[in-house]
């Protein structure tokens, strides 16, 4: 072929290849080129996107080499990748990541760092991608987490202490009723004269009687369950399967902690206490409160100090009137009655009702008239009937007052006797209540070594061995026994 025959068989491919590629600029090459610039508009878009997310992202493959996909900034990057050379944290997301891969599930990690005594608070999402590759999603919730700290401190905290609040205590209380699991001690203080305190001192002495009292409950019931001021004067302690004898001590602890701090001011703040217990009951959370609250009521009318002592003193001053009762035997038979409470082992709450009881127990005699509770001689049969009935008033008066409530069934059974002979009802043995079994053993003791009008009094030798010779029949034989045994102890007998 000549070289003309060839160049022209060039010329004409490249004539073909021209319209060829001129063909394909014209009828695809703007299609394409949309195409491109979608991507590049998509690409831009995400990247965007990616830029203005606060969160860290990174990417893992499944030898756990996790490297950052984006952080909003460099120093945000710098934090979490700190996060990676912590152990336990690289520990929870290298668990994280092997979960997602095995289940093919999304997970969600919360974890904290400290960093120079300053908590941060972070949530991690880690998602499976379609490369096999765990994206992980870093998020630092410390605004939210501690926005949500503090509205829940705000619901449960008692504003003026900082100990939780009446809703959190019952919420405590609602969340335990019914259970068997556990043995419940509630502990309920009343702080005495409050109303006294803020009329003639101003509110701000009364806010800072509350608020050292509060300290004082909180240093000496530091591992308490739980905390919390449920009144403008009251305050509540509970403990999860603690002893009686624990819980005896600790208030004992609080009771000297607070005559440490009266040495600093000049009055003294006076505080009430009453103490319950489930004792491995189904927890009643109703009556566990209702008892502390009732003890309470009882600690109160003992207290000079107390605003309740004024209906103590009207009462006592009552009978005074009717020239029952001679000067200091309330106070003496109290002194018996606790000591003898003591050498049996009973409870706080107890010794408190059995004091009151002392004080208290005839307080239906002012119902009953002169004529008879001031005869000399022996009354007669429908004289007795009349002065038994004295029982019974006690009763109905101590029922309608919720200081005396507590000891209005006592009262009612106070002559009752061991062998049943006794009245109104005629309980015998254990059935009596072991207060009004002491109370008896005490009430006679203290009437056969004092003056009457009617007799002199008997040395303590012949009172001990009338109490033995009623031991079985008027007495409690043990309590009897124990009695004696004290007395004699005492008095060197």
């Amino acid at each position: 072929m000549s070289d003309y025959s060839k160049r022209k068989k060039d010329l004409s491919r490249e004539a073909i290849i021209g319209l060829g590629e001129r063909s394909i600029r014209k009828n695809y090459y703007p299609e394409l080129q949309e195409k491109v610039n979608i991507l590049e508009k998509m690409r831009t878009r995400n990247q965007a996107l990616i830029t203005a997310i606060p969160d860290v992202l990174l990417v893992s493959d499944d030898k756990h080499r996790m490297t950052p996909f984006s952080a909003s900034n460099a120093k945000d990057a710098a934090l979490f990748l700190s996060f990676l050379r912590d152990s336990v944290i690289s520990a929870r997301l290298i668990k994280g990541i092997d979960q997602v891969l095995h289940t093919k599930n999304a997970e969600t990690l919360q974890f904290e760092s400290t960093k120079e005594g300053i908590t941060r608070y972070f949530e991690a999402r880690l998602q499976l991608t379609e490369m096999d590759e765990v994206l992980i999603i870093i998020r630092d919730m410390t605004e939210r987490i501690t926005l949500e700290n503090t509205l829940r401190f705000m619901a449960e905290t008692d504003s003026a202490t900082g100990l939780y609040n009446r809703r959190k205590i019952e919420d405590y209380m609602t969340a335990h009723h019914a259970r068997t699991d556990i043995n419940l001690s509630l502990i309920l203080f009343d702080i005495d004269g409050l109303k006294i305190i803020n009329d003639t001192l101003g509110h701000v002495e009364g806010n800072a009687v509350i608020n050292r009292v509060a300290e004082t409950i909180t240093r000496t019931f530091e591992e308490a369950t739980i905390i919390g001021r449920i009144g403008g004067n009251e305050f509540a302690v509970i403990y999860e399967d603690t002893t009686h004898e624990a819980i005896t001590a600790l208030c004992l602890l609080f009771q000297t902690a607070l005559d440490a701090v009266n040495q600093t001011l000049t009055y003294d703040i006076s505080v009430s206490f009453g103490i319950a217990h489930s004792d491995g009951l189904p927890v009643n959370t109703t009556q566990l409160y209702q008892m502390a609250d009732h003890n309470i009521y009882n600690a109160k009318l003992l207290k000079e100090g107390s605003s309740k002592s004024t209906l103590v003193k009207a009462l006592m001053k009552a009978l005074e009137a009717k020239d029952y009762i001679t000067e200091g035997h309330a106070d003496r038979m109290g002194t018996y009655a606790l000591k003898l409470g003591e050498e049996v082992g009973l409870e706080r709450h107890r010794l408190d009702m059995l004091v009151l009881l002392t004080k208290f127990h005839d307080l239906g005699k002012v119902g009953i008239p002169d004529s008879i509770l001031k005869k000399a001689g022996p009354l007669t049969p429908e004289e007795w009937i009349v002065m038994k009935t004295h029982t019974t008033i006690g009763h109905r008066i101590a029922s309608a007052s919720p200081e005396l409530l507590p000891i209005s069934d006592l009262i009612h059974k106070h002559h009752e006797k061991w062998d049943g002979t006794g009245y109104p009802l005629g309980l015998s043995g254990e059935d009596i209540p072991v207060e009004c079994r002491i109370l008896a053993i005490v009430d006679s003791y203290d009437a056969m070594t004092n003056d009457r009008p009617y007799r002199l009094a008997l040395s303590h030798e012949e009172a001990l061995l009338e109490i033995q010779r009623g031991a079985g029949t008027q007495f409690d034989p043990t309590l009897s026994r124990r009695f004696v045994s004290m007395v004699q102890r005492e008095n060197n007998l």
